[in-house]
């Protein structure tokens, strides 16, 4: 309908469009095609929604809907019911058809783990099938409907995008990856190297001047250490997202919290590394650390484990070892023997030689004392009416000084007494009254 200077488009006495001179000249036309033009256009649009609105249409997507949710439906029941059957296949094949890896007559790896891998590959497997199935079935749940077909692309791009982006990163990561690998081979078979004389060492088959073979473990493992080290050091400018704020902030805090909580345990580790090159015990050897006496059954990075005469099992920080004055009974006691010391009172009633033939008498008839370096006496102290005696007896049975000293002050007892001589004497002591007291004694 004309106006002046423009052309409207109405539908039922509302004007929809307006087409102006300018609007033609921009389009290259005149009025009247481009109004012709626009009324095509809003025709099939409108014709278009009826008949995507019609009853027919709505049935047909309904039909659509239930198809594609009968086969999802059916693909679900057929995929469980497969890896139903191939979890009983892997299974009952346990004891049919799998052997476990064996290099010789050992077994590395059981066929019960065998087992337990091959069930998780087929969870993962299903669980991505399962994925696929969702990331498929959903959008075109969705792009059935006109009016939710936005919603299926919005789907598609949200798992496309990710996708896209890891194989993206992946394979930009491929050059760092393979340094990476580089990097752990190199270090591994570097670290076989050393462990392979190590342990060459710690047998005694090969010897190095000054180099006891009980320092091979410890210096294997601060060698390990250092490269386990220098490998993270190397490797860490490789790792994905290494020049981030994030990245840098998480590594100095995880840092923190480990220097933090772990102080006690990297000074027992460091008392350790100590303690293994100063050589102060072995196992096997009878120590006293503190006021614990008992031989050494485990010595390790951060403690040492003592058990006592009663079979007690004492665990001791290296630092403390490390810390305080150590007493090794074993250590020179099986090549030039170890004194036994026992002391004894005797009453002035009795000569000194016959005390000291007595005690050395005592020595000599008890088993595992040498008659090598010969038993000897001290006299420590005179008190008000006995002296003090030590004897001091060697063995080379440094192990059984509990049992061998038992022994000793048995067959001191025993001679003492078949000698008449007394031993722990009591002290009489005379009480006098004074003019109005009577005389007691005690």
């Amino acid at each position: 309908m004309p106006l002046s200077d423009c052309l409207s488009v109405a539908y039922q006495n509302k004007i929809i469009a307006s087409i102006t001179i300018v609007d033609a000249l921009w389009e290259n036309t005149n009025q009247n095609d481009l109004a012709t033009k626009y009324i095509n256009i809003i025709k099939n649009v409108i014709t278009k929604y009826k008949e995507q609105n019609s009853l027919k249409a709505v049935l047909i997507r309904l039909g659509e809907l239930c198809l594609v949710l009968l086969i999802a439906f059916v693909l679900i029941w057929g995929i469980n019911k497969l890896f139903r059957f191939l979890r009983r296949l892997i299974i009952n094949s346990e004891h049919r058809f799998l052997t476990g890896i064996k290099i010789k007559n050992y077994e590395l790896i059981k066929r019960k783990r065998i087992v337990k891998v091959l069930l998780k590959i087929l969870g993962v497997v299903k669980a991505i099938i399962f994925l696929f199935l969702i990331v498929t079935i959903i959008p075109l749940i969705f792009d059935i409907f006109p009016s939710t077909q936005h919603l299926s692309k919005i789907i598609i791009h949200w798992f496309s995008e990710p996708i896209k982006d890891v194989g993206k990163a992946i394979i930009g990561y491929l050059p760092h990856l393979f340094n990476i690998i580089v990097i752990i081979v190199i270090t591994r078979y570097i670290l076989k190297i050393f462990r392979f004389f190590a342990l060459e060492i710690e047998r005694g088959i090969l010897k190095i001047r000054g180099f006891h073979p009980e320092w091979a473990h410890i210096t294997y493992v601060l060698i390990r250490t250092m490269l386990y080290v220098l490998a993270l050091v190397i490797i860490f400018p490789h790792l994905p997202g290494s020049d981030s704020d994030a990245f840098k902030g998480i590594s100095m805090f995880l840092g923190v919290l480990i220097s933090l909580g772990s102080s006690s345990a990297i000074s027992n580790a460091i008392a350790g590394v100590f303690i293994s090159y100063m050589r102060p015990f072995q196992v096997g050897d009878w120590i006293k650390s503190g006021e614990i006496i008992g031989v050494v059954i485990e010595k390790n990075a951060l403690v040492t484990r003592l058990k006592t005469i009663n079979n007690e099992d004492v665990t001791i920080p290296n630092s403390a070892i490390l810390g305080g004055a150590t007493m090794n009974y074993s250590s020179i006691g099986k090549e030039i023997g170890l004194a036994l010391n026992v002391h004894i009172k005797v009453r002035y009633d009795y000569p000194d030689n016959l005390i000291e033939e007595l005690l050395i008498e005592a020595a000599l008839m008890t088993n595992g004392i040498s008659p090598k370096p010969h038993p000897y006496i001290f006299q420590l102290s005179l008190g008000e009416v006995n002296a003090l005696y030590e004897l001091n007896a060697y063995t080379f049975l440094p192990e059984n000084m509990y049992f061998i000293k038992s022994d000793l002050v048995k067959n001191i007892q025993n001679t003492f007494k078949q000698a008449n001589v007394e031993i722990f004497s009591m002290q009489y002591v005379e009480l006098v009254e004074r003019k109005d007291k009577n005389i007691k004694k005690a």
